[in-house]
């Protein structure tokens, strides 16, 4: 096994063409690892934000939102809870002005 690269945070190891990525978490610095494909530990050495991305795909399987989906997301739910636009008027600037117009109507009326 050959140490690929050490940085952001991770080790990669190489041994017969498996990569795998490694990090220190908790209180106690355990050491996780799992293996990530050559392309990913090829994106991995890029950036720390394309670090952080292989880390939580290694380890949950699935790519971490983009900003807009965040967004999307944040949207989806005060569509389905408009009285949060009352809680948190900064979540008005989320929205349209129409779209805005129609969701405080409807938290106004309690839906």
């Amino acid at each position: 096994m050959r140490v690929v690269y050490s940085g952001r945070g991770c080790e990669i190891t190489e041994n017969d063409g498996i990569y795998q990525i490694s990090w220190e978490e908790g209180i106690f610095g355990k050491t996780v690892q799992y293996e990530i494909s050559q392309e990913n530990a090829e994106r991995a050495m890029r950036s720390d934000d394309d670090a952080y991305a292989v880390a939580i795909f290694a380890e949950t399987g699935s790519w971490p939102s983009s900003e807009e989906e965040k967004l999307e997301e944040a949207r989806n739910l005060i569509r389905k809870l408009p009285k949060l636009l009352l809680k948190n008027p900064d979540n008005r600037k989320l929205f349209s002005p129409e779209e805005l117009e129609e969701l405080l109507k409807k938290s106004s009326r309690g839906e």
